[in-house]
């Protein structure tokens, strides 16, 4: 699901305020009237929209299509367009098909094609909402113009010997020989999946920076990649295989969301990581997923403070795009196994907010409450190293009888946030979303209900 993201001030911080303009200050208002408060959600063949409390305008669409009778609408997002910024637009995915919805007219505007596999989710850009990138499980993202019409035929480079384009299609990061889609929406950017420097399983998250030509994206490969935005063009679309950093030394299990909260600063959240205790592969056990507040040590190297604009040709090097140490970590905090949904919303006072969804419950949690993470000792224990050194072995038998050294815990317990029970519900609860500067909570359970908590505090 997802609350509709824009207020009456919005207006000045779009399109870098190329639209607040007087005559559609106007229109603006009326429109932010209409659809304040609003939530989309996704369910099986219909996409609803729920509108705020006094506010008419609600509706479900139903989508049917004879490939995938009984598919479910997993994300959704609202989104905007320069030719008529005052209609709101609804994206949201179905396997691995694109829809655009005009949330005015009630109806698809756009269909659109060209992941392999099903999108795991959707994000807008916080200044361009016509910009949109999808996550899919094709370990690749993709980028779409919806102020532009879908491509008719492919314009993929061609992969020597052959003078003729590769149709290798979505695997490889390029178009198949159908058309990609009808209606609006060009995909413009690929970031490629592959060794090379791309995701090697499936993309989970992704998340625009709010002022720099940058993305970062995470996934089931446990790593976390901050892209450049390649130049966008009309005619061709760019391929991007080598990010300005990727590390999977951040968390020990998939990544399942990013976020940016600052200009180099990043949240990040992963699942709970299967463990073996003591070097024993036969006893395992569930270690608990983590959040992790860090700093992307490499920004100022790419965007130092002395050039205004960034760089037209901007590269790292093998360090950056296979395995960074270009990252500092702030605090790491431990999330209940039984977690369902995490989402991270910036509030009126500048702070920004950790919903965390359990089966029956919220947390909301401030991220300036996390302890900082406390650095590991150093120099080490010359004891602790002549014993790690004797157990130094070259042998053809694997690891069965290796002893791992029990290490210090270093992750600080996450603070106690504030609880938000939900009434007569005991494991039902599916995800959360925080909106209006932190003032709006939505819940929905996973049998279709939903319940919106103000900050009465604010009224």
């Amino acid at each position: 699901m997802a609350l509709f993201p824009w207020d009456y001030d919005s207006l000045e911080g779009l399109w870098s305020g190329d639209m607040n303009k007087p005559d559609i200050r106007e229109g603006w208002k009326l429109m932010i009237d209409s659809f304040v408060g609003a939530i989309v959600v996704g369910g099986t063949n219909s996409v609803a929209v729920l509108p705020s409390k006094g506010s008419p305008g609600g509706f479900c669409l139903r989508i049917s299509d004879d490939k995938t009778p009984q598919a479910d609408f997993r994300a959704v997002a609202w989104a905007l367009s320069n030719e008529k910024p005052l209609e709101p637009l609804i994206v949201c995915s179905r396997g691995s098909m694109l829809y655009v919805l005009s949330a005015k007219g009630k109806q698809i505007i756009g269909q659109l094609r060209g992941h392999g596999g099903e999108i795991t989710s959707i994000v807008v850009h916080p200044s361009f909402p016509y910009l949109v990138c999808t996550s899919s499980r094709d370990f690749s993202a993709r980028i779409y113009d919806l102020t532009m019409p879908p491509r008719d035929k492919p314009n993929n480079p061609h992969w020597p010997p052959s003078s003729a384009p590769s149709l290798g299609g979505a695997p490889h990061g390029l178009q198949s020989s159908e058309p990609e889609g009808i209606g609006i929406g060009r995909c413009l950017v690929v970031l490629c999946g592959g060794p090379s420097g791309g995701h090697e399983a499936a993309v989970l998250g992704a998340a625009f920076h709010p002022t720099h030509p940058l993305i970062a994206t995470c996934g089931m490969d446990r790593a976390v990649k901050i892209w450049r935005l390649p130049q966008m063009s009309f005619d061709k679309m760019a391929r991007e295989d080598k990010p300005l950093f990727s590390s999977t030394r951040i968390h020990k299990a998939r990544i399942s969301t990013v976020s940016w909260l600052g200009l180099d600063v990043l949240a990040t959240s992963s699942a709970p990581a299967l463990m073996r205790r003591n070097g024993d592969r036969n006893d395992l056990y569930f270690e608990d997923g983590t959040i992790a507040i860090w700093r992307w040590l490499g920004f100022d190297r790419f965007f130092p403070a002395t050039r205004p604009r960034p760089s037209k040709v901007m590269r790292g090097c093998a360090s950056d795009y296979q395995e960074s140490s270009s990252f500092k970590l702030l605090s790491v905090v431990p999330i209940s196994q039984s977690a369902r949904h995490l989402h991270v919303a910036q509030t009126h006072t500048n702070d920004y907010v950790i919903a965390i969804t359990l089966p029956d419950r919220v947390y909301l949690h401030n991220v300036s409450d996390f302890e900082p993470r406390v650095p590991p000792a150093f120099p080490l224990d010359q004891d602790l190293v002549t014993s790690l050194s004797s157990k130094l072995h070259l042998d053809d038998d694997g690891d069965e009888d290796v002893q791992t050294v029990p290490t210090t815990h270093v992750h600080k317990t996450l603070p106690k946030g504030t609880e938000i029970a939900v009434p007569n519900v005991t494991d039902d609860l599916q995800a959360s979303v925080l909106g209006f500067y932190g003032l709006l909570l939505g819940i929905l359970d996973n049998k279709g209900r939903m319940w919106i908590w103000t900050d009465a505090t604010q009224a």
